[in-house]
């Protein structure tokens, strides 16, 4: 009996010797981790402040963008290490067969999920510049240059885990063919839809931010953003519309944003006691036409009389104003027909209203 409790507590007190002993080692552990991440923020924090100091947004970026991949793959590491010494301490074996595999693959995720960081900072240090104008990147460039980016990371990412974990590539290619078919088969319409928006970055009808109208659909607006399966377009009245990509292919689509002029096109109708002055007014509008600075003189200004109406002489007024936006080109019409009419009061001229003649008999008695 002696001899049974002498042998409980040696037991008990290897194994506390043990927990005790693999406790101390993984605080340590913790520790170190602690100060490593620390000491790591501090230096990249100081790094980012010189490199925006000197306006190096490439070093930027990847300064700001190394942090938190390093900081999760240094706990990742620490957290595999603890494992495996409580497996050691406590069963004499190892939760992980092949743990230097674990930790490669863990690094190269970690050095993936860098690298897309690291793309989008500079993508949005790039679309910050297109917005004021100081690179020649619209937004469209950008937003495939981030999109073949983001696709290019994974993949190579991929690839490079398949190679390290012992992958057959071979196998990995004929699943990829058979499963391939199988989901060409089962989804067209998404295919359809990924490659229209491939023929859109490839052709170019449109840009992010561009002023589309689809007559056949009745949908007009601003480009919001190009995606991979639909277009999202926000209309005139502030109601965003998803188009799915394939659509474009198949339908008219204007883009009057990328117009080269806007056409100014109205009928002035004055009176018929007013036809006296009729050629003389022509003449005053087509010569303030002419010397108006918004209007492009290199294409036909044409100011004629156009017809007799019912009621009014109709005076047609085309030119072509080098404003292209419907703001600019607002106050450039509004400005050039203040003008006519200021030539019509010249004149003593008037605007034409409809009106009725009744005639009397004049043998008409009471």
């Amino acid at each position: 009996m002696i001899e049974k409790i002498r042998q409980f507590f040696s037991f008990a007190y290897a194994a506390l010797d043990g927990v005790y002993g693999w406790v101390d080692e993984a605080i340590a552990i913790a520790i170190t981790v602690i100060v490593f991440n620390f000491f790591a923020k501090w230096l990249l924090r100081w790094l980012h402040r010189r490199f925006e100091k000197q306006k190096k947004f490439w070093q930027d970026g990847f300064v700001r963008a190394l942090y938190k991949p390093l900081s999760v793959y240094v706990w990742f590491f620490a957290g595999i290490h603890s494992l495996d010494l409580i497996s050691h301490r406590i069963i004499e074996e190892t939760f992980f067969r092949n743990m230097h595999l674990i930790l490669r693959t863990g690094a190269l995720i970690a050095f993936g999920w860098f690298l897309l960081l690291w793309k989008h900072n500079v993508i949005r240090y790039l679309r910050l510049k297109s917005n004021k104008k100081e690179i020649v990147f619209d937004q469209t460039k950008i937003d495939v240059m981030d999109k073949i980016g983001t696709t290019m990371i994974i993949f190579l990412t991929i690839l490079v885990v398949l190679e390290v974990t012992g992958q057959s590539m071979n196998t990995l290619i004929a699943f990829g063919g058979i499963g391939g078919l199988a989901i060409a088969i089962a989804s067209q319409e998404v295919i359809a839809n990924f490659f229209g928006g491939i023929m859109i970055y490839a052709t170019h009808p449109f840009s992010i931010g561009d002023w589309i109208n689809l007559p056949e659909r009745n949908i007009e607006g601003h480009v919001e953003e190009i995606g991979w399966y639909m277009t999202r377009i926000r209309t005139f009245e502030k109601r965003p519309i998803y188009v799915p990509n394939a659509t474009f292919s198949k339908i008219v689509v204007m883009t009057p944003s990328r117009m080269s002029h806007r056409q100014f096109n109205e009928v002035v109708g004055v009176r018929y006691s007013d036809m006296p002055a009729v050629k003389a007014i022509i003449q005053d509008i087509k010569s303030m036409l002419d010397q108006h600075p918004d209007i492009d003189h290199r294409e036909k200004i044409i100011v004629n009389l156009k017809a007799f109406g019912s009621y009014s002489l109709d005076i047609s007024v085309r030119a072509y104003t080098l404003t292209i936006d419907t703001e600019g080109f607002g106050e450039v019409k509004q400005d050039i027909l203040f003008k006519i009419y200021d030539i019509l009061l010249s004149y003593k001229a008037e605007l034409a209203s409809p009106t009725t003649i009744l005639e009397m008999p004049q043998n008409l008695t009471k």
